[in-house]
């Protein structure tokens, strides 16, 4: 089941919640809607849902070629799972999960023999098979999450949609269900979209990214074409730690900027990313001298805070604990900071999909 957003436009009295929005979701895929709070992510999922309506004449949401613009929930059958779970506390896991099933018209409602053996197999889906008979306050909260994408799928819908399904939930457990989802999906292969703020949990769990900002998209691509070739600043700043650096534009090269600097050449910003710093004891003439301010290791990674001598600005690299060992690097000392893959973006380069 695909779906076809195109130039849809979405305000709220004044305020512009989404501006000329046109999106494509193939069927089977898994599409992350992210961005920061406020950028009109979770409004383009409601109206995807038909919890809201686009403005008037303003576009289309498209099913599988069918136009379900003014159509409501019901007929648009979609599953939804919001941040918090929503369960009923009076009634058991069983129960939960059969709710959207008991309570069918009784000419679509399934058997109770059919019922039993579906909610038995989404159990068994989401790892619960033990649990039917518990109620929602006796599981923990990654456990009550599942209950509530199990009861989801139970009613069969045609696209799944899941608001920060996991936003409530503490850091250990979140990246234990968005690597349980990602197998999910690939098990169940049902169009979904979810939204979600946290970078690390789209870029694992999406086979695309849908990167959004005041109403608008920025950029669509694979986690790794968003990561590794970011449209703009502000997907470049939103996707993954990123050090600034001001500099002069010479014979098409990019000279860093010292409190010495010329002012005659055209400035520009240019971007990189911690990991691709890189830190030496020896100096050259493009280096820049720090002074390491912090040290972090945490398992195979350290973190270097330094201080530019320079410009006093701070600049975080990211190394192998097998370098940092090499390097054997102290608070206070100098070392010398050089930058590979540097990304400017200038203001006539801004592009949007």
């Amino acid at each position: 089941m695909s779906i076809q957003i195109t130039n849809l436009t979405k305000t709220f009295g004044s305020f512009t919640a989404l501006k000329n929005i046109s999106l494509t979701v193939g069927t089977g895929e898994l599409l992350a809607l992210l961005g920061p709070s406020g950028c009109g992510k979770t409004t383009l999922l409601r109206i995807i849902a038909g919890l809201e309506t686009p403005d008037p004449g303003s576009g289309a949401v498209i099913f599988h070629e069918e136009d379900v613009t003014n159509s409501g929930v019901r007929q648009r059958q979609v599953g939804f799972v919001f941040q918090h779970y929503s369960l009923f506390r009076h009634m058991n896991i069983f129960d939960n999960i059969a709710f959207g099933l008991n309570v069918r018209p009784r000419k679509s409602r399934p058997s109770k023999e059919e019922i039993s053996q579906r909610v038995h197999a989404l159990l068994k889906l989401v790892q619960l098979e033990r649990h039917a008979a518990l109620y929602p306050r006796q599981l923990s909260g990654g456990q009550r999450q599942r209950v509530a994408l199990a009861r989801s799928l139970a009613v069969e819908p045609r696209i799944l949609l899941l608001d920060e399904p996991f936003g409530a939930l503490d850091a250990k457990v979140r990246k234990d269900l968005r690597r349980w989802l990602r197998r999910l999906h690939e098990e169940i292969s049902i169009t979904s979209v979810f939204v979600t703020h946290d970078q690390d949990e789209a870029m694992e769990v999406a086979d695309r990214i849908v990167v959004m900002n005041h109403g608008e998209i920025e950029q669509i691509g694979t986690p790794q074409e968003v990561y590794d070739h970011p449209a703009n600043e502000f997907v470049y700043h939103f996707i993954g730690d990123v050090n600034l650096f001001h500099g002069r534009l010479e014979e098409g090269k990019v000279r860093i900027e010292s409190s010495e600097a010329g002012k005659e050449k055209p400035e520009v910003v240019a971007y990189v990313r911690p990991h691709e710093i890189e830190l030496s004891r020896t100096a050259h003439p493009e280096a820049i001298a720090a002074r390491v301010q912090h040290l972090s290791i945490a398992g195979p990674v350290a973190r270097i805070q330094l201080v530019r001598l320079d410009t006093n600005q701070s600049v975080e690299a990211e190394i192998t604990r097998q370098l940092y060992d090499e390097l054997q690097l102290r608070t206070g000392e100098t070392v010398y900071v050089n930058l590979r893959n540097l990304r400017v973006f200038r203001p006539e380069e801004r592009t949007r999909p």
